[in-house]
């Protein structure tokens, strides 16, 4: 007794302590998310007026606040850029060595007199003007230049072509008429030298090796050329005039034509990128920090009151803060890269990922939040909003049989579509045709929907590093031919039968109510399990009559039953079975106890003060819907096999009694099931057992 009460005041505080650290747990990691979050943020904050060209300003009048640039289309920068590009001229650079090396070939080759056939009397004047001219002639082609043949020059008309030849420090723009190809250097000393010879001496010259003299001075400089042109780009002015301060930009009403869609978007861009911009920052800092805790909050408030299993599981809220992060960070990233389209983020997987693991709404409503929180950044957050939340949209109510392997490829197909689709239809709007609609997005779309492929491999890793538990591998349980489901149908043939009666009738109701059918199916199939190890002392094993409880005491048979759970829960755990199913087998029968034996001691001992958790199973109660289905299914259907006089009455009777037993034991009280599901239930159970059981009508003989 003394132990007791020393003990049992530290056990109190041990069990409110953890609890309370799980919670703290969780508010920290929130904390930590909107701390992420807040640094991601933009420092200049956030234009905040929403436009669209072409549609009537909805605002009140606009007045500039302070003088700013007006910014040039994006289209009339990338005009001037083309044309800039398609003009800048490229750099030549004369490498002086060139001319000297041949020079040095001329002269070792006439005085070593490689040309020593030609020594013959009557040719010794032609022999002496070759030395004399040879020289000067190679020495003139090279300062009047020999272009290289490059790429850049091949296509360009020689009559009008030009480049920029550097000399030393010069440069000066040439014609390519005015420089000699290796070409042309070769013919015109060729024909200088023909001209000191007769026709019937031709031959003469062929012993010399101009060619070997001709070589390009005048190299092709692809640095200087793409400095220059990175220079002349920079120069491009991005702005077209400015707006005085007071000065009137658009009124309310008033149509966003093509020019005042300019004034407006360049003050948006002035405002959100211009730190000079007078604003209060402490104000915009706080304001920002207060905006993202309230839609953290919000997602706290929900989990806690619609998910509140995730309230008990630091790994799951880790996850879903961390693709919130993950996916706002990915947005920063994206607005900042002009090389790459915001666009492409594929946030329709977040909404699979969580419509996978838990429920529709629930993946809609973070969605939606992820959706808020990114569009900060984005230029036109309406569109964005708009364009992302219907693609979330249609991903998750596409994914209806996650287990098909077809239906990742449709879901991507279906949201790069819908991307594209309300894309052009709101460029349409704002433009008017569709010379306005920037085609290069749609590859973005299609690269965002080939992402979405990547959900299988993405759900297979989440599914083991935080626990959950995916309709892929539900569907992979659900098989009978698993070694555990099969050992079940050999050790305990009457038990599995059970359990299969019980997956049909749970399955059948959590339809009606709400809730995942395969799991419930699941989770029906294994939470019997325990009565593997002695399937004997169950009645829907028994065999040729005997019954093993006769062998022993109430309280023995008690335990044995009882112990079917631990044993089940044992063997899901050496068998590896996801702890979502482990908790329908611990909670199939809940807090009750096992009135048979209860009762049947009480009758023997009528006089003896009877511990009545004895004879009742450890729980916990049910903390789903699914769980409560299920243990009222369990309850019903092993009733059912033990009634002797079966009609639709007495079915109807059996059900009200069950459930009015259990739900004066309060075993529903964990679980979000209502009175309104439960009187559904009780239909669908009642409807199923007289369906089941017509069967056994006896007929004449």
């Amino acid at each position: 007794m003394y132990l007791y009460i020393i003990f049992f005041p530290l056990v109190k505080f041990i069990d409110t302590f953890l609890v309370s650290w799980k919670k703290v747990q969780i508010f920290l990691l929130y904390l930590v998310a909107i701390l992420l979050v807040f640094w991601m943020y933009p420092r200049e904050g956030k234009f905040q007026y929403e436009f669209v060209k072409n549609r009537p300003w909805k605002h009140q009048d606009l007045i500039a606040p302070f003088d700013f640039p007006v910014y040039k289309e994006d289209a009339e920068i990338e005009k001037e850029i083309d044309s800039i590009t398609r003009t800048n001229l490229p750099y030549f650079s004369l490498d002086s060595s060139v001319a000297a090396d041949a020079l040095g070939r001329v002269r070792s080759d006439l005085e070593a007199g490689q040309q020593a056939g030609l020594n013959i009397q009557s040719l010794v004047p032609f022999q002496r003007r070759i030395s004399d001219t040879l020289p000067g002639l190679v020495e003139h082609v090279y300062d009047v230049g020999i272009i290289e043949m490059h790429p850049v020059i091949q296509q360009s008309d020689p009559s009008d072509g030009q480049v920029i030849v550097r000399r030393k420090q010069m440069a000066e723009k040439t014609a390519l008429s005015e420089v000699y190809t290796e070409k042309q250097a070769y013919e015109y000393i060729m024909k200088v030298l023909k001209s000191y010879v007769s026709h019937s001496d031709d031959e003469i010259l062929s012993r010399y090796p101009v060619a070997k003299y001709i070589a390009p001075n005048l190299r092709y400089d692809e640095s200087m050329t793409k400095n220059v042109l990175e220079s002349r780009i920079e120069e491009i002015s991005t702005t077209q005039g400015m707006v005085q301060s007071g000065q009137i930009i658009i009124s309310r009403g008033e149509l966003v034509s093509p020019s005042r869609y300019q004034l407006v978007e360049s003050l948006r861009k002035e405002y959100e990128t211009n730190s000079n911009v007078y604003k209060n920052y402490s104000v915009l800092y706080l304001g920002q920090f207060i905006l993202i805790s309230i839609l953290f909050l919000s997602l706290l408030w929900y989990v806690s009151n619609f998910r509140r299993d995730m309230m008990g599981s630091a790994a799951q809220t880790l996850f879903l803060l961390s693709m919130i992060v993950i996916m706002v960070g990915l947005t920063k990233v994206t607005v900042n890269n002009e090389a790459i389209s915001y666009y492409v983020i594929p946030f329709a997987i977040i909404p699979i990922f969580l419509k996978t693991f838990f429920n529709v709404r629930f993946a809609l409503f973070v969605h939606f939040l992820i959706l808020l929180l990114a569009g900060f950044w984005t230029p036109n957050s309406y569109q964005f909003l708009l364009m992302n939340f219907l693609a979330g949209v249609v991903a998750v109510f596409s994914m209806r049989s996650y287990y098909r392997r077809s239906i990742l490829f449709y879901i991507a197909t279906f949201v790069a579509l819908t991307y594209s689709l309300i894309y052009i239809i709101l460029s349409l709007l704002q433009e008017g045709s569709l010379d306005g609609v920037d085609w290069t997005q749609i590859l973005w779309f299609g690269g965002n929907g080939l992402l979405i492929l990547t959900v299988y491999p993405l759900v297979y890793i989440f599914e083991r590093l935080f626990g959950f538990l995916s309709d892929a591998t539900l569907f992979e349980l659900s098989d009978t031919n698993q070694p555990l489901l099969r050992k079940l149908a050999e050790q305990a043939p009457g038990t599995f039968q059970h359990s299969m009666q019980v997956a049909n009738l749970a399955e059948e109701a959590i339809l009606k109510v709400g809730g995942n059918p395969l799991l419930v199916r699941v989770g029906a199939l294994y939470h019997d399990i325990g009565k593997m190890k002695n399937p004997y002392y169950f009645i829907e094993n028994l065999r040729d009559g005997q019954n093993p409880h006769n062998q022993v005491n109430f309280k023995t048979s008690a335990k044995i039953i009882i112990d079917h759970v631990n044993d089940g829960v044992e063997l899901a755990k050496k068998h590896n079975l996801p702890p979502q199913i482990i908790g329908f087998i611990k909670t199939h029968h809940g807090t009750s106890t096992v009135q048979y034996f209860y009762k049947s001691y009480l009758s023997v001992n009528p006089d003896e003060e009877v511990d009545v958790n004895d004879f009742r199973y450890p729980g916990p109660k049910p903390s789903t819907k699914e769980m409560a289905v299920t243990m009222i299914a369990d309850s019903v259907e092993a009733a059912s096999r033990s009634m002797k006089d079966v009609s639709a009455e007495s079915l109807n009777q059996l059900v009200d009694n069950i459930i009015a037993h259990q739900t004066a034991e309060d075993q529903y009280s964990d679980a979000d099931i209502t009175f309104a599901d439960i009187a559904v239930i009780k239909k669908i159970f009642k409807q199923k057992l007289i369906n089941i059981y017509h069967a056994r009508i006896e007929y004449p003989k």
